[in-house]
């Protein structure tokens, strides 16, 4: 098989991977949100529908951008606001 071939199979494997952990990671997110979706505060609401919607990576993006100024926040900061 030449390099390109297996450099076209390689891609769609690692897409169709990242596709399954995203639908695995929104499944998950709606599991949580029936479950503990009630109790939780606005910004935590806020970046559980993130995953719900786009997956983990993008609620992590989330969780680490001030929703207010677009500023980056340090772990810190992140973790005064989601816990």
């Amino acid at each position: 098989m030449s390099n390109t071939m297996d450099k076209k199979i390689n891609n769609d494997t690692t897409t169709d991977t990242t596709t399954d952990t995203i639908k695995n990671e929104i499944k998950f997110a709606k599991t949580w949100d029936k479950a503990f979706g009630k109790n939780m505060d606005e910004d935590n609401k806020k970046a559980l529908n993130v995953m719900k919607t786009e997956g983990a990576d993008a609620a992590v993006k989330h969780m680490f951008t001030d929703q207010e100024t677009g500023q980056q926040l340090s772990y810190s900061e992140m973790r005064m606001r989601y816990g």
